[in-house]
């Protein structure tokens, strides 16, 4: 969504509590990392100290990504529908600035609940890399997968960042939010804008279900902003400051 009219910001924060784990998509052991450039859309992020790699995936075709950074706190980073991963690039190359790792990734040809496979690969090879503390993040089809991957990943992660997701996950199949975010144990912040597209009466209903003891839901209120557009512009102010601090407080 474009960023047009958007207004003076402001935020309505609430936070609420509950805690647990999640389902075991099995995947084989990941591949090792690569050196060579970024290939394919992951050609067009940044490769200053982008490592490529490739992982294979259980009852799918391999994914490809890109980790910057060598610390042990890692964030995995997924993209909007009709998006790319390079979408993200500032957002990764500021969290590595910031002591993190991150993976930016391209989905495969997974869809549905079966998607998670391909990021439960990411998160192996991000951790065969050395990452001790994986935090998910994502906007919206990203925010689903991160939302949905914060059950279904194992080991679980430290987090899941939710930016713009809900009422429904997947346009091949979509699948209702509520019940999968009724799943979710892990600490999670979920950020939104008022003015979006997508309702923030169903974020809010998808927020309320979330079990996890330790969850956040920020408003950013006057913004037409959608998943990543969240962290940029003027509702950078309010989001990332959000989001980083969300990040700092669960990979300590």
């Amino acid at each position: 969504m474009p960023n047009v009219g958007r207004s003076a910001v402001f935020v309505v924060v609430l936070a609420l509590g509950l805690a647990g784990c999640g389902a075991d998509p099995a995947v084989p052991a990941p591949s090792s990392p690569t050196t060579s450039a970024p290939a394919g859309i992951m050609a067009a992020c940044p490769s200053q100290g982008a490592e490529e790699f490739t992982a294979p995936v259980a009852g799918g075709s391999p994914v490809s990504g890109v980790q910057l950074g060598d610390a042990g706190r890692a964030v995995v980073l997924s993209y909007e529908w009709g998006g790319s991963p390079c979408d993200w690039s500032d957002v990764a190359t500021e969290l590595v600035a910031r002591g993190y790792r991150v993976a930016l990734w391209e989905y495969g040809t997974l869809t549905g609940l079966d998607r998670i496979k391909e990021l439960q690969a990411v998160v192996d090879q991000v951790r065969a890399a050395g990452a001790t503390e994986v935090v998910l993040a994502g906007g919206s089809v990203g925010g689903c997968v991160s939302m949905i991957g914060g059950s279904m990943i194992t080991p679980a992660v430290s987090g899941v960042a939710v930016l713009s997701c809900a009422s429904w996950y997947d346009v091949e199949h979509r699948l209702p939010t509520t019940p999968l975010a009724a799943k979710l144990r892990v600490p999670a912040l979920y950020l939104a804008g008022d003015g979006d597209s997508l309702p923030i009466a169903e974020v809010r209903k998808d927020f309320a279900v979330v079990p996890a003891k330790d969850k956040k839901l920020v408003v950013v209120a006057g913004s037409t902003g959608h998943g990543v557009e969240l962290l940029d512009g003027t509702e950078a102010a309010v989001a990332k400051p959000a989001l980083f601090a969300f990040l700092d407080r669960v990979t300590r």
